[in-house]
């Protein structure tokens, strides 16, 4: 056997414990590929906006679509999972209690529908985080 063989032996010995290991429990597909969009959506995001957003434009907007769809059915998953191991009415109870109440409701009002009238899906990060950047704009504050 040649050097070369005898590092890469442990190497291989390592990877397939490793998959050994993750196959002992029952759902390791599903911890699996949780793990694996974690690394992508990682390296994703280190890519730039502006050579993304670009390439996108040039055809290629399936790409977006295709985000779009993942995002949907981890929402659905997250919500199922949260809801399966929370105490749903304390949680609820809790989370409203915590939840931040803006001062003037109906300029707020104005400012949610004014940002659901701008994206597909809402609600979403991206809907309420643009009523709460125009809701500020125009002066609103929030309140425990």
């Amino acid at each position: 056997m040649n050097k070369n063989n005898m590092m890469i032996n442990p190497i291989i010995k390592k990877i397939i414990q490793k998959t050994l290991n993750e196959q002992a429990t029952e759902n390791y597909m599903f911890f699996g590929n949780l793990k694996q969009i974690k690394r992508q959506c990682e390296l994703l995001l280190e890519l730039q906006p502006d050579e993304v957003n670009e390439l996108i434009k040039n055809g290629h907007d399936w790409a977006d679509d295709h985000i779009s769809v993942a995002k949907e059915n981890m929402d659905q998953v997250f919500d199922f999972m949260m809801n399966e191991f929370n105490d749903d009415d304390q949680n609820l109870t809790e989370a409203k209690d915590k939840k931040n109440k803006p001062t003037n409701p109906k300029l707020w009002s104005q400012c949610l529908t004014w940002a659901k009238s701008r994206y597909k899906v809402c609600p979403s990060a991206y809907c309420n985080g643009a009523a709460a950047k125009r809701y500020k704009k125009l002066g609103g504050k929030w309140k425990k």
